[in-house]
């Protein structure tokens, strides 16, 4: 059986702004959102024309210096005053099918880093819409060139349904399979309905911010929340994956993602690195997958193929278990647009999960959890497990050898219906 890494990374180079993004709109991309790294490590970002929040507070630019061959220990006595130049597979494709090649990894889902950072974070949405378009021209191209082995993930500027869903037009004639929504909250325009449901959510709105003083609590709305539902009924007719990956999310506000009050937190213990990576991407998933359960996502979309990626595994038994508690034990939830199991409708519904290469209780729980977890490596972050080390954990917990064939590769094969290239 092929190894499918179902989590890999790029990091974004200037050749999406400089190539990708038309003369007459790069004044405009530019000032909304660019990054730059030189050979030095002196690095620049901006966001909505000022300086940004950098995502590393060391030189180590930590999402693009793994290499084959690296192990933690290594990666942890790295000198964080030094800067360690980035590794070529993260922007270069025959840099990349090299270090895949050293890996074993047959064929691998490519998503972005600093892309699926700040672009939530762009307060221009037709800026937003330019640079979504302008990295998934880039993308498409350096995949084309991984000899098969590539498959592209798309961007959809999530700053407004009308621009999401012509983007996803665009990205699906030209032939992608697959988009990446970051499970956060994005400054949309929300079209009230005049039901009566909609106008109870409205007058609740009003009577929360009369008891808080006037409070504004925004215009925020988070992706699977009722006004995208047009986008996620596209999503299943187009017939294409909604890839749902967390960002770290330090580089916002609190709005937008936990990553931001984890940051803020970890900033006040004094902690050198922050402690978001450990915990946002599996808060963010799991608000996900809890609100996509209470609403029905699921069931109203039985087709809508989903990965969710970057935020382990373990998290979704007790993520299952407490949706069930809750949607039948509180009385507010009599009238929830649910009528199964929450674990029923998981089970049934075509979903992977990534996991991680040290993820001890997939192979522990290989009943709960062998059936939709599919291994990603996170390449080339600092973080990058490889299929070895999964395969060794598994086997030492003396999970089945079909089950580990399906984890490290037949799970991702089969939800994103993907070619394995035969190699010579």
């Amino acid at each position: 059986m092929a190894v499918v890494d179902v989590d890999s990374h790029v990091y974004e180079p200037t050749a999406i702004w400089d190539t990708y993004v038309a003369p007459g709109d790069r004044a405009l991309a530019k000032a909304a959102f660019y990054h730059e790294v030189d050979a030095e490590g002196n690095r620049l970002t901006i966001l909505n024309g000022a300086v940004a929040r950098e995502l590393n507070r060391s030189r180590l630019i930590r999402q693009a210096i793994w290499r084959p061959g690296m192990t933690p220990e290594q990666i942890g006595a790295l000198d964080p005053d030094s800067f360690t130049p980035l590794n070529p597979g993260a922007f270069d494709p025959e840099a990349r099918v090299k270090d895949m090649e050293a890996m074993g990894v047959d064929l691998a889902v490519v998503f972005p880093t600093l892309f699926a950072e700040y672009l939530p974070l762009i307060e221009n949405p037709l800026a937003a819409a330019t640079l979504a378009a302008a990295y998934n021209d880039w993308v498409w191209d350096f995949c084309a060139q991984g000899r098969r082995r590539l498959h592209p993930v798309a961007l959809l500027p999530m700053h407004a349904l009308l621009l999401a869903q012509r983007e996803l037009d665009r990205v699906a004639a030209k032939g992608f399979t697959s988009v990446m929504i970051r499970p956060a909250f994005y400054a949309a325009p929300r079209i009230e309905g005049h039901d009566p449901a909609s106008q109870m959510r409205q007058g609740l709105r009003r009577m929360l911010a009369a008891a808080s003083g006037g409070a504004d609590f925004g215009e925020r709305v988070f992706v699977e929340d009722l006004p995208y539902r047009p986008l996620w009924r596209q999503l299943e007719a187009l017939d294409v994956v909604a890839c749902v990956h967390p960002s770290a999310g330090i580089t916002g506000p609190d709005a937008v993602s936990s990553g931001g009050f984890a940051e803020r937190v970890s900033q006040r213990l004094g902690a050198t690195h922050t402690v978001a990576e450990p915990i946002a991407y599996m808060q963010d998933a799991d608000l996900f997958v809890t609100a996509a359960l209470f609403h029905g996502l699921f069931e109203d979309h039985p087709r809508l193929r989903l990965a969710i990626c970057h935020a382990g595994t373990t998290w979704v038994p007790l993520a299952l278990e407490k949706c069930e508690t809750y949607l039948w034990l509180s009385p507010q939830f009599a009238s929830a647009q649910v009528s199964l199991e929450p674990e029923e409708v998981w089970e049934r519904h075509p979903i992977v999960v990534s996991f991680d290469g040290w993820e001890k209780p997939v192979a522990r729980m290989p009943e709960r959890l062998g059936t939709k977890a599919a291994w990603g490596s996170r390449y080339p972050h600092h973080d990058t497990s490889t299929p070895q080390e999964a395969r060794a954990m598994l086997e030492a917990e003396g999970v089945e050898a079909s089950t580990i064939e399906a984890l490290l590769g037949g799970h991702a094969a089969e939800l994103f219906r993907l070619e394995v290239p035969v190699q010579a």
